[in-house]
């Protein structure tokens, strides 16, 4: 019989080597470390919501140039002129327009919540203090640069006053000494108006008076009792001559009729009150000289 011991060590033998090279495979060479888990990448710094205006309010929406803008508007204390670059630029105050919304949902504590940066509350009247807080965020903006351009841009508030204590469609005599007039023909020059022949024959009649228009009536042989001076006038524009009538007693180009626009005059008045509360507070903020 052979001999089965040599054979069984050799068996062993490659046993063994199976074994070390199994081990060997497990461990990391010296010379090629093991990777370590990677950390995170570091998060982005939280993105600025505002440039700095003073210690503890940050304005947005403004470059540097507009920023020291309104800095000078501020520093003069120049309400009219800062609501009109409020309502052209449209900036956001970042803490007073937090505070504001924290006022509004919490309005019982009103005289607890202190405004950022010094400003003062107490500086505006109870009216302007509601005109200030009775905003409602995200609200649509009737006051816009297109509207404010046709009304004068930056005399926005004086021509749209004149506009607003109006009534559309009316004839106004406004003659070349009347204060009104430039403004009538800015007025006119930006199509809020209308002069002389661009006029209606039967719009420019109603600068007149009924006793004038009753009048006009007799000189045209006009056999007509009016009652309403619309009707006097409706009528009296398809009689031949009543242009000639109404040149005898008006210079046609001292005739103005407003246009009507589409927003409501009583909410641009209302969004501009708020604008002017808010300038005012803003004038109360204490900048370094």
């Amino acid at each position: 019989m052979l001999n089965a011991a040599p054979l069984l060590i050799v068996m062993s033998a490659i046993l063994a080597l199976l074994a070390v090279q199994r081990l060997l495979s497990r461990v990391t060479p010296p010379d090629q470390p093991a990777e370590l888990p990677q950390a995170a990448p570091p998060a982005p710094p939280p993105r600025p919501r505002g440039r700095p205006l003073v210690e503890g309010l940050s304005v947005s929406g403004l470059d540097d140039r507009a920023i020291e803008q309104l800095k000078q508007l501020i520093g003069q204390n120049d309400v009219g002129a800062l609501t009109a670059f409020l309502a052209f630029n449209r900036p956001g105050f970042i803490e007073l327009n937090e505070c504001i919304a924290q006022i509004q949902a919490t309005p019982a504590e009103k005289g607890n919540i202190p405004l950022p940066a010094g400003l003062r509350l107490a500086a505006l009247t109870k009216d302007e203090q509601r005109e200030l807080l009775s905003a409602t965020p995200g609200s649509p903006r009737l006051i816009t640069r297109e509207l404010m351009s046709r009304f004068g841009g930056h005399s926005f508030e004086l021509l749209f006053a004149h506009y607003a204590a109006r009534e559309p469609s009316i004839t106004l005599h406004v003659p070349p000494f009347d204060p009104d007039r430039k403004i009538m023909e800015s007025l006119a020059q930006s199509g809020i108006a209308r002069k002389g022949r661009h006029i209606p024959l039967a719009q420019r009649l109603t600068v007149l008076k009924m006793s004038q228009l009753r009048q006009m009536a007799k000189d045209l042989n006009l056999d007509k009792k009016f009652t309403r001076k619309q009707d006097a006038t409706e009528t009296l524009a398809d009689v031949p001559g009543a242009a000639v009538l109404l040149s005898m007693q008006y210079v046609i180009d001292d005739l103005f009729a407003l246009n009507p626009i589409k927003e409501d005059p009583a909410q641009i008045k209302q969004e501009w009150a708020h604008l002017t509360a808010y300038a005012k507070l803003l004038g109360t903020l204490k900048l370094p000289q």
